[in-house]
C-alpha cells in the first residue's frame, strides 16, 4: 500500500514506476565536497614560498605549517564521525564546510607565524569529519552492490581536486595575490553547504522527490528469504516511520559493547593495519618521490615533477576501476569477502611486486612506468577499504570510518619521516638507493597480508547485540 502511494506514476498498464535517480545528485554533490576540500587543502603547497618570501617565515616554519593541517586532521577524525552521527549529515558536512572554509579565509588574513599555524591546525579539525560523514551518507544512500563505485567516486573527486588545484593556483596567483586567491577559493565552500543543504536528506525516504522504486532499489533485493527491511543493507533496524535508523545507542552499555566490539574485531584491525600501510606507501609519492628521481637519477627538478604525475594519475584510474571491479563482484558472487578482501589484497601485493620489479630499472622513465603500474593496482583497494568498512559497521560507519581514515592518517604522516632518514643515511654513506624500493614494497606487500584477516560478511554488532553487552567478534 505505501508503495503505491508513494509512486511517482500509478503503477498501471504502463507498469512499475522509474527510480527517481535523487542518490545519484548527493553522489554528485559528495563529489563537490571532495573536490572542494582538496582545493582549499593544496591550495598552500603553490603558495608555499610566496608566503614564505611576504611573510619571512623560515624553511622551518613553513615545514611545520604544511603539517599542522594533519595535526588537526588526525586528532577529529572521531569527533568529526561522532558529529555527523549526532546531526546528520544534513547539517553536519554544511557546518564543517562552512567551517574549514572560514579558517582558510583565516589563513588568509593572518601577517604572522603563531597565528598562522593555528589556523592550519583549525582547518585540518574541520575537514576531519568530512570523510567518516560521507561514508554515512553513501551506507544510507547507496545499495550495498554499488557501494564500491560511489566510495571510489569520492576518492577519486578527492584526487581529481588536489590535481586541479595545483594548476589553477598556479594561474591565478599570476594575476592575483595568494590572499585573494584564498579569499575566492572560501566562497566555493560557502556555496557548496548551502546548496547541499537544499538538496539533501539525511534519509531516502525523508526526500520529497525519492519515489518508491528508489528506496526499493536503495534497500536492495531481499537476501535468503529475509524480509526487505531486515536485509536492506545490514545497518541494522528498519527506519522509522519518521524515516532514518535510531542513532548509536548513547546508554553505557550500548557504549561498552560497540567498545569491547572495536577492540576485539579482528577485521577491524585488519582495516585499520592496511590502511596504515597503503597511505604510507601512497604518501612517497607527494613527498619524497621527486626528490628520489633527481638523486638517484641525475633528473632535472622539472623532469621529476613530470614524472610524479603519472603516479598519481594512475591512481585516479585506479580507484575508479577498483569501484567497479567491486561492484561487479559483489553482483555475480555475492560474496563480500572476495569483492572486498579478495580485491584488495590482490591489488595492493601486485603493487608490492611491480614495485620490487622496478629494482633492476636502468632509467628513470622504466622506473616510473612500472611504478604507476603498481599505483594503478594498488589503487584497486581503495574502494574495498570503504565498503569492507560499511559492512562491518553498519550504522556505526561514520565512526568506524573515522577509526580507519586516523590509521591513514598517521602512515601518511610517519612514512616521509621514515624517508627522510633514510635518504640521509644513503646520501652520508653511499648507500644503495634501492633500499627506498625495498621499504615502499616490503609496505605494500605487508597490507596485502593485513586483507587476509578482514571479513566484511561478518558485522561488529548484530541486533541481538545492541539489545545487550555481549560483544561480537568480526
Amino acid at each position: 500500500m505505501a508503495i503505491q502511494a508513494d509512486s511517482q506514476p500509478a503503477a498501471g498498464a504502463a507498469g512499475p514506476a522509474r527510480p527517481s535517480g535523487v542518490r545519484h545528485g548527493v553522489l554528485g554533490l559528495l563529489a563537490l565536497a571532495a573536490a572542494s576540500a582538496y582545493l582549499t587543502r593544496h591550495c598552500i603547497a603553490v603558495a608555499n614560498t610566496t608566503i614564505q618570501k611576504e611573510l619571512q617565515f623560515t624553511t622551518e616554519q613553513m615545514g611545520w605549517i604544511l603539517s599542522a593541517f594533519m595535526v588537526g586532521y588526525l586528532a577529529f577524525q572521531v569527533p568529526g564521525g561522532w558529529l555527523g552521527t549526532r546531526l546528520g549529515p544534513r547539517w553536519a558536512l554544511p557546518l564543517i564546510s562552512l567551517l574549514w572554509s572560514l579558517f582558510n579565509l583565516w589563513s588568509a588574513k593572518v601577517y604572522s607565524y603563531l597565528p598562522m599555524l593555528v589556523s592550519r591546525v583549525a582547518f585540518g579539525t574541520a575537514q576531519a569529519g568530512l570523510v567518516p560523514i560521507a561514508t554515512l551518507v553513501i551506507n544510507d544512500w547507496f545499495p550495498e552492490r554499488r557501494r564500491g563505485f560511489s566510495s571510489a567516486t569520492v576518492e577519486t573527486s578527492m584526487s581529481i581536486g588536489g590535481i586541479v588545484t595545483m594548476g589553477l593556483t598556479a594561474s591565478l596567483m599570476e594575476r592575483y595575490p595568494w590572499r585573494e586567491v584564498f579569499g575566492l577559493y572560501t566562497w566555493v565552500g560557502v556555496a557548496w553547504a548551502a546548496g547541499f543543504f537544499w538538496y539533501f536528506r539525511d534519509r531516502p525516504r525523508q526526500h520529497p522527490r525519492v519515489n518508491a522504486a528508489e528506496r526499493d532499489l536503495i534497500s536492495g533485493p531481499p537476501l535468503s528469504g529475509q524480509p526487505r527491511a531486515a536485509a536492506s543493507s545490514g545497518q541494522g533496524p528498519p527506519e522509522s516511520a519518521e524515516g532514518g535508523n535510531p542513532g548509536p545507542d548513547p546508554s553505557p552499555e550500548g557504549q561498552g559493547t560497540l567498545l569491547a566490539g572495536m577492540i576485539r574485531s579482528r577485521s577491524l584491525w585488519g582495516i585499520c593495519s592496511q590502511q596504515f600501510l597503503r597511505a604510507a606507501a601512497y604518501a612517497v609519492f607527494f613527498t619524497w618521490f621527486p626528490a628520489y628521481l633527481e638523486k638517484s637519477y641525475g633528473i632535472t627538478p622539472s623532469q621529476a615533477g613530470w614524472f610524479t604525475v603519472w603516479p598519481l594519475a594512475a591512481a585516479v584510474a585506479g580507484l575508479m576501476a577498483g569501484g567497479l571491479l567491486v561492484d561487479g563482484l559483489f553482483a555475480r558472487t555475492g560474496s563480500k569477502r572476495i569483492s572486498r578482501s579478495l580485491v584488495a589484497c590482490c591489488g595492493i601485493g601486485a603493487a608490492g611486486l611491480l614495485t620490487l620489479s622496478s629494482l633492476g630499472a636502468t632509467s628513470a622513465p622504466l622506473l616510473v612506468a612500472l611504478l604507476s603500474a603498481g599505483s594503478l593496482a594498488g589503487s584497486f583497494s581503495g574502494p574495498p577499504s570503504w565498503t569492507a568498512t560499511m559492512d562491518i559497521a553498519g550504522r556505526y560507519s561514520a565512526l568506524l570510518m573515522a577509526v580507519m581514515n586516523m590509521a591513514g592518517i598517521a602512515g601518511a604522516l610517519l612514512m616521509p619521516i621514515a624517508l627522510g632518514y633514510l635518504i640521509g643515511h644513503i646520501e652520508r654513506t653511499g648507500g644503495d638507493w634501492d633500499l627506498v624500493l625495498y621499504l615502499i614494497a616490503g609496505t605494500q606487500l605487508t597490507a596485502a597480508l593485513c586483507w587476509l584477516a578482514v571479513r566484511p560478511d561478518q558485522p561488529l554488532m548484530r541486533e541481538a547485540d545492541r539489545q545487550g553487552p555481549r560483544p561480537l567478534e568480526a
